[in-house]
C-alpha cells in the first residue's frame, strides 16, 4: 500500500534536488511512542501555520528536521496568495447541475473536434486548429471554475478512441498545471496556447500501428521504434501551422524530451526544451498513469501523483511537478476514501487551504455495511477524524 510518508519523503527529495534517495529518517506513522501518521502530521502542520497567521506572527519559528518535509508539502499544497476576488470562498463548492451539464457538453464537443483532426490526418487533409481554438476560452474557464472536467478526465473508462480521449484529457491536465504555474494571473493567452498545444501533442500517434499501441507486454525494439517516431511524424503533420502557431510545432516535436536528457527524438535537456513541452510531458504521463495501459490497470489520482514524485522527478522540472501538485486534488470530489474510524466516505467538497480535510459523506460503517442515509462530516471540524488512504472504486 502506498503510504503518505513515502510521498512526503519523495517530495522533500524533489525540492532539494537530490538525485539519490535521502538517508534521513522518514515521517513515521502513529505508534506507541505517540508519533504522528503522515496525514495527521500534515494536518497539524497546516493548522499550526494558519493559527500563526491569525495571531499575526510574521516570522514562524525555524522548522525542526522532522518538520522540514511537512513544511515543504504544506507549502506546495497551500496557496501563497489570497483567492482571487471572483472566487472568494476558500472551499470548492459542490458541482451544480448547470456546471455538470455545460462541462459534459464541452467535453464531448472537444472529443468531436479532435476526432475531426484524426480523420483529417487519415484522409491526408491539413489539420485545421480553428474549431479547437474557438472552444478553448470556455474550456479554460470551466477548468478554473470547478472540478467537473477533471473528474471526467480521471475516470477509468475513456469516452472515445484512445488517441481522442487521451488528447482531451491531457489538455485538461496541462491546463491544470498551467493554473498551478499562475498562467491565469499574467497572460491568459499562454493558458490558451498551452491548451491548443496539448490537444495536438500526440497527432503523430495516428501513424503508429494499432497492434503496437495496444500490445500486451514489452515492445520489441522494432515496435518501440514506431513509438519513438511519433514526435517526428507529428511535427510533419503540424509544420504548416508553424508561421501562425510556432509553439505547436515545438511542443509536438519536444513533448517526449526529458529534463535529464533521457527522452527522444533529440535527447534535449533542461533549458533546451520548451516550457509547454515540459508541462505537456508531465500531463501525458499523468494521463497514462490514471488510465493504465493494455498490460496494467490505471492508478487513482493519489497514487499517480506519488508515482510521478517518486519515480519521475529526474525526468521532469520540479516547477512543473509543483504545478501538478498545487492544482490536482489528492482526494478529488467524488472519490472514495477510508477514514481513521475505518468508515468509507465519498469526498463532497474540497477545502483548498486544508486539502486533506475535505467535507465527506460516510456511506459505509467500520464493518463495511452500507448506511441507509449518508452521514455528512466536515473533517476540518473533526480533529480526531482524518483520511487514512484513498479507495479505488471497483
Amino acid at each position: 500500500m502506498v503510504r503518505m510518508k513515502d510521498v512526503l519523503k519523495s517530495f522533500d527529495e524533489l525540492n532539494n534536488g537530490h538525485e539519490e534517495p535521502s538517508t534521513s529518517s522518514p515521517v513515521n506513522s502513529r505508534s506507541d511512542s505517540g508519533k504522528l501518521s503522515g496525514l495527521d502530521a500534515i494536518r497539524n502542520a497546516i493548522q499550526s501555520n494558519l493559527r500563526q497567521q491569525k495571531e499575526g506572527k510574521s516570522q514562524p519559528p525555524p522548522p525542526s528536521p522532522q518538520q522540514s518535509t511537512l513544511d515543504k508539502l504544506k507549502s506546495a499544497l497551500e496557496p501563497k496568495e489570497k483567492p482571487a476576488a471572483q472566487f472568494p470562498s476558500k472551499r470548492e463548492k459542490p458541482l451544480s447541475p448547470e456546471d455538470e451539464q455545460f462541462s459534459n457538453k464541452l467535453y464531448m464537443m472537444l472529443h468531436r473536434s479532435i476526432e475531426k483532426v484524426v480523420m483529417d490526418i487519415k484522409n491526408k487533409t491539413p489539420i485545421d486548429p480553428e474549431p479547437l481554438i474557438k472552444q478553448i476560452p470556455d474550456f479554460c474557464t470551466a477548468i478554473e471554475a470547478n472540478e467537473y472536467l477533471f473528474l471526467k478526465a480521471i475516470r477509468r473508462k475513456r469516452f472515445a478512441t484512445w488517441i481522442v480521449s487521451h488528447s482531451v484529457n491531457v489538455g485538461i491536465f496541462a491546463v491544470k498545471i498551467g493554473l498551478g504555474l499562475k498562467y491565469d494571473k499574467g497572460d491568459i493567452e499562454k493558458l490558451h496556447q498551452l491548451a491548443l498545444a496539448a490537444f495536438l501533442h500526440d497527432v503523430g500517434m495516428v501513424k503508429v500501428p494499432t497492434r503496437v499501441l495496444f500490445k500486451h507486454g514489452r515492445l520489441s525494439p522494432a515496435e518501440f521504434d514506431h513509438i519513438r517516431q511519433h514526435p517526428v511524424d507529428g511535427y510533419e503533420l503540424v509544420k504548416h501551422l508553424e508561421n501562425d502557431y510556432p509553439y505547436i510545432a515545438d511542443t509536438v516535436y519536444q513533448e517526449q524530451e526529458r529534463e535529464d536528457g533521457s527522452g527522444y527524438p533529440q535527447g534535449l535537456k533542461s533549458a533546451e526544451i520548451s516550457e509547454y513541452a515540459k508541462i505537456i510531458g508531465i500531463a501525458d504521463i499523468f494521463e497514462a498513469l490514471v488510465h493504465g495501459r493494455a498490460y496494467r490497470d490505471g492508478f487513482i489520482t493519489y497514487h499517480a501523483i506519488q508515482k510521478i514524485i517518486e519515480n519521475k522527478s529526474k525526468q521532469f522540472n520540479p516547477k512543473m511537478i509543483r504545478g501538478l501538485v498545487n492544482t490536482v486534488s489528492m482526494f478529488p470530489i467524488g472519490s472514495l476514501v477510508q477514514l481513521s474510524s475505518n468508515e468509507i466516505a465519498r469526498v463532497k467538497s474540497v477545502n483548498k487551504l486544508r486539502p486533506v480535510r475535505p467535507i465527506v459523506e460516510v456511506i459505509k460503517d467500520s464493518e463495511g455495511r452500507n448506511l441507509k442515509a449518508p452521514l455528512r462530516i466536515n473533517l476540518e471540524e473533526e480533529p480526531l477524524l482524518y483520511i487514512t488512504k484513498p479507495i479505488s472504486e471497483t
